[in-house]
């Protein structure tokens, strides 16, 4: 009966014609089997550890057990070598670093955006939320945070943040040991014939990284994860915006209905003033057909504004992923005016922008990329331990070796050239960047002061002279003052006035939101009487 350490319950094939030393060796590790016991099996089978058959058939079981298992002192020799190789792989494991820079949130907070969550190859497709469509009347909050929560491009920049936080993972990841087998002095002549003499060696190898390079890998894919939580930003800011733009709107098109139904009111209640007047034979048939084109053309306007109010709803329920508008109308009140602050105070504001705060990351992400270049001129050692067993006599033996790369001269120049180029290729675009962005401010500023201008305008003087002028003239035409033309421009012109005041209010509330998302916040609102330009 065999004594302990030499019993084992797996399986060893028995015959295995045709096949290498080496082959059967690979094979019986790939089963399971550890190297004592591939030993310890080809020990009672009179093999070597390849399979070959032993001459020494006829010796005492116990000494040739002794040459396959190695004494104290070679197990501590085999202790102290894999110790060396473990302490030497920690040495490779980079200290804690500090986080990288946190996501700031800029904007006006409206809900919560889509988080994309950990996902398996199963799961991929189908995490998208389905949200609830709002019904009744739709406020301009809730049109954000729906927005936020359903936009399909915004859960797709969500998805972006977690690859980028995979990255992370994947670059804190160290060099994996690698296992060699090997097999030599056989297939020879005399007494390299066979495979009675080959040396069989089993070995594991580790390379170690020098130069803090798994350390500047975790740093450059930390800010390149901070990257991605600034576009996710800018992408959420983006939506915030074109949600605005399409309430916004919304709201002027279910205003232009309600001028266009007045409009026809209007033109109706002309056409019958004119028909009574055309029966009592004051004046001409003519001027009745006119009044009837007059009110044919309001009912065109008024089809057109109801199939522009049915794209306007389409459009803004599209921005959470709807397929159809669910809601019956929007509230909001385009008559609201917001008094922004001074353009200096604005350009002051400008750095919360995600475009231009997120360069300073960039620029701390390209210098740590350059990091890691430079790191790569830094070999890397690779120490190795093992066992060897000679097929001439069934000794064993252990091994030990380290291999260092030869540093070639400029073997990553090419690299770091071009990491030392996008750094500086980032320092330019920052600038650009920042130039861009005040001569957005700017601009959004102008165009806020032009809508603001317009609209007061309109409300002080020309809507109110349009309307004296609409009246008087069809006063007087009921008095056969003035001609049936004379009403229906006054008409045509007050009309006009009250679409551009719908026009003008609404591109204020567009400009007031694009300059928002210029500075990445909502606008303050000083008491000041009226937008200030520079040099008034």
């Amino acid at each position: 009966m065999p004594g302990p350490g030499l019993v084992h319950e797996r399986p060893v094939p028995r015959r295995e014609a045709g096949a290498t030393p080496l082959i059967r060796v690979a094979r019986r590790l790939a089963m399971g089997l550890t190297i004592k016991e591939i030993l310890m099996h080809d020990h009672d089978s009179g093999t070597a550890p390849g399979g070959v058959r032993s001459k020494r058939r006829g010796a005492d079981s116990a000494p040739r057990l002794r040459l396959l298992i190695p004494g104290r002192k070679e197990t501590r020799l085999a202790l102290m070598a894999t110790s060396s190789v473990l302490l030497l792989a920690a040495c490779a494991t980079p200290p804690d670093l500090p986080p990288g820079p946190e996501r700031r949130p800029a904007g006006p907070e409206a809900g919560v955006s889509f988080t994309a969550p950990p996902l398996d190859d199963e799961a991929a497709g189908t995490a998208f939320p389905v949200l609830p469509a709002p019904a009744g009347k739709l406020t301009l909050r809730t049109a954000l945070a729906q927005a936020l929560a359903g936009n399909p491009d915004l859960a797709a920049f969500s998805y972006e943040s977690r690859a980028a936080e995979a990255r992370t993972i994947q670059a804190g990841v160290p060099p994996a040991p690698a296992l060699g087998l090997d097999s030599q002095d056989f297939g020879g002549k005399g007494e390299r014939r066979g495979f009675e003499s080959a040396q069989t060696s089993l070995s594991l190898s580790q390379t170690v990284e020098l130069g803090e390079k798994r350390a500047k890998r975790v740093r450059a894919a930390r800010l390149d994860e901070s990257l991605a939580a600034w576009d996710y930003e800018a992408k959420r800011l983006d939506t915030l915006l074109e949600t605005t733009r399409a309430f916004v709107g919304l709201l002027a098109s279910q205003r232009r209905l309600s001028l266009a139904r007045e409009s026809l009111a209007l033109d109706r209640k002309t056409a019958d003033i004119v028909r009574e007047r055309v029966r009592a034979g004051r004046v001409s048939p003519l001027e009745e057909k006119r009044a009837g084109v007059a009110v044919a053309t309001a009912t065109l306007f008024l089809e057109r504004s109801r199939r522009d109010l049915q794209s306007a709803r389409q459009r803004l329920a599209a921005l959470w992923g709807a397929s159809a508008a669910q809601f019956d109308e929007a509230i909001g009140d385009l008559d609201a005016l917001v008094f922004p602050p001074s353009l200096d105070r604005l350009m002051e504001l400008a750095v919360e922008n995600p475009d231009l705060a997120r360069w300073t990351t960039e620029i701390e992400s390209r210098t740590a990329r350059l990091s890691v270049e430079r790191s790569k001129e830094i070999p890397d050692p690779t120490f190795s331990a093992g066992v060897r067993r000679y097929g001439n006599d069934g000794s064993t033996a252990f091994l030990a070796g380290v291999s260092l790369p030869i540093p070639v001269a400029g073997i990553n120049q090419g690299n770091v050239l071009e990491a030392q180029q996008r750094l500086a290729k980032g320092y330019a675009e920052r600038r650009a960047a920042e130039a861009r962005v005040a001569v957005e401010v700017r601009q959004g500023f102008e165009r806020l002061a032009s809508a603001y201008d317009e609209v007061m305008a309109l409300r002080r003087d020309i809507l109110p002279a349009a309307t004296a002028a609409f009246d008087g003239a069809a006063e007087g035409y009921r008095q056969g003052k003035f001609p049936l033309i004379d009403v229906l421009d006054a008409e045509r012109s007050l009309s006009d006035a009250n679409g551009r005041l719908i026009d003008a209010e609404a591109g204020f509330q567009v400009a007031r939101a694009e300059l928002e998302r210029l500075i990445g916040q909502p606008l303050p609102t000083p008491r000041q009487p009226a937008p200030q330009r520079p040099g008034e």
